[in-house]
């Protein structure tokens, strides 16, 4: 009888780990059937995974640990320990990396557009990159290992081990250097998402600010997935220790998405031009006011609201009415 017992558990975790690749799959046929992005189609199927992962002149993944690494763990590791580990936080980078053929010939003519993360685990971090079958928006999104264990100081991993570990967390930080090429493959393939430039938040113990934010938030929805919620937008606004904070959100495939950015608008057409360009990011008919301060926007945002014809609402967090409970 026991050996009957421990049969059932491994089949039962065998069909546990088939279900998430089939998942996983699924997830990633979404995204090559949603991705617009305009990418130019290359003769070479892959990029050089030794490019992608140490031989790119430092525009590589080892090279991207070696900047980013101890921003990473030091922020990871608060938003880590802020959240109960309830979060997530990703630190991405696009970079250019060579095609290659089959016999190793790097192109450079026809370079790829690599995605690389650092996903902050419990105790340390995984790293890995993607890019897309002859760099086209249609193409399958691809992974290969490259080096020899040590190449890199954090583990190389297949992306799809990190998106696994996301579909857990409530929310996920995607923090991002320099420029970020494509929003819309972490909206598919995440939860709730909170996207930043990387310097964005001043002070780490501004993550747990906007967290405990964030995370009262969400508890205004009675679930973020629902058709109710599909033609609204959200402005919000909280404070640091010495930073103003504004997030935008729109609703994107049944779940949050949504920027983060520090108030930097010392005069009023400074601040008209910071409502102005949010404005042009939120895709809803109604738009809803979440803070206790707007830091003295109220007011540019209902002239915007007004003039786009876009129904506004107000909300305190010390409300408890649910924003699915407005049809």
């Amino acid at each position: 009888m026991p050996v009957l017992k421990n049969t059932g558990i491994r089949q039962r975790s065998i069909q546990n780990k088939f279900r998430m690749k089939n998942l996983i799959s699924i997830i990633c046929l979404s995204v090559l059937a949603t991705n617009s992005i305009a990418q130019v189609w290359h003769k070479n199927k892959f990029p050089s995974p030794e490019s992608a992962t140490y031989d790119n002149n430092g525009n590589d993944l080892r090279g991207f640990i070696n900047t980013y690494k101890n921003d990473f763990l030091a922020k990871g590791t608060q938003v880590k320990d802020a959240s109960g580990n309830d979060w997530g936080y990703l630190q991405v980078k696009n970079v250019k990396t060579p095609g290659s053929d089959k016999e190793g010939n790097l192109n450079y003519y026809e370079a790829f557009d690599v995605t690389l993360m650092m996903f902050k685990t419990r105790d340390g971090g995984k790293a890995s990159w993607w890019a897309r079958e002859h760099n086209s928006p249609k193409g399958s999104m691809k992974w290969f290992k490259a080096g020899e264990p040590g190449t890199l100081t954090l583990d190389n991993v297949k992306y799809t081990e990190i998106i696994s570990e996301l579909q857990t967390k409530s929310f996920t930080i995607v923090e991002y250097a320099d420029s970020m090429y494509s929003q819309n493959d972490f909206e598919i393939l995440l939860k709730n998402t909170v996207f930043l430039k990387n310097g964005t938040i001043k002070e780490l113990g501004d993550y747990k600010a906007m967290i405990n934010f964030y995370n009262k938030f969400l508890d205004k929805f009675t679930n973020v997935n629902d058709a109710v919620l599909d033609n609204k937008s959200f402005i919000t606004f909280f404070k640091g220790a010495t930073t103003q904070y504004a997030g935008y959100f729109n609703i994107v495939n049944g779940k949050l998405s949504g920027k983060v950015e520090a108030i930097d608008a010392p005069f009023e057409r400074d601040r008209e031009k910071f409502i102005n360009d949010m404005f042009k990011k939120l895709n809803g008919s109604a738009v809803y006011l979440y803070g206790d301060d707007t830091f003295g926007m109220e007011n540019i945002i209902k002239k915007r609201a007004m003039k786009q014809n876009l129904k506004l609402n107000r909300r305190n967090t010390s409300s408890t009415k649910k924003f699915n409970a407005d049809i």
